[in-house]
């Protein structure tokens, strides 16, 4: 008779936390770094690279408070809305819900 072991491994730190640059969602220190080179460069508002090193730090404390703040708000923006404008007298599945001129035809 033969028992069953589970076989366990360690699960890493690093792979339970958010990947950052430098603290900082990837792609907001990608438009960070991209804003500030166009507007030195093609502007020649050099005093702009204090700004974004400033905006740095201030994104640094939103990625660490929400990790995914960027992915959140994108869904948010792509995501449309759930019932038709206008009222159907025909349908029959996903009716509106009670207080948004249910059953007014």
């Amino acid at each position: 008779m033969s028992t069953e072991t589970l076989h366990t491994s360690e699960v890493k730190a690093s792979m339970l936390t958010y990947m950052t640059t430098w603290g900082v969602d990837d792609w907001l220190f990608v438009f960070n770094v991209g804003a500030a080179i166009f507007i030195t460069t093609a502007l020649r508002f050099y005093s702009w690279v204090l700004i974004a090193f400033a905006l740095h730090f201030v994104l640094m404390l939103v990625t660490k408070l929400s990790p995914n703040i960027l992915e959140c708000y994108v869904k948010h923006t792509r995501q449309a809305d759930r019932y038709s404008p206008f009222a159907n007298p025909l349908q029959k599945r996903n009716k509106r819900p009670d207080g948004f001129m249910r059953g007014s035809l």
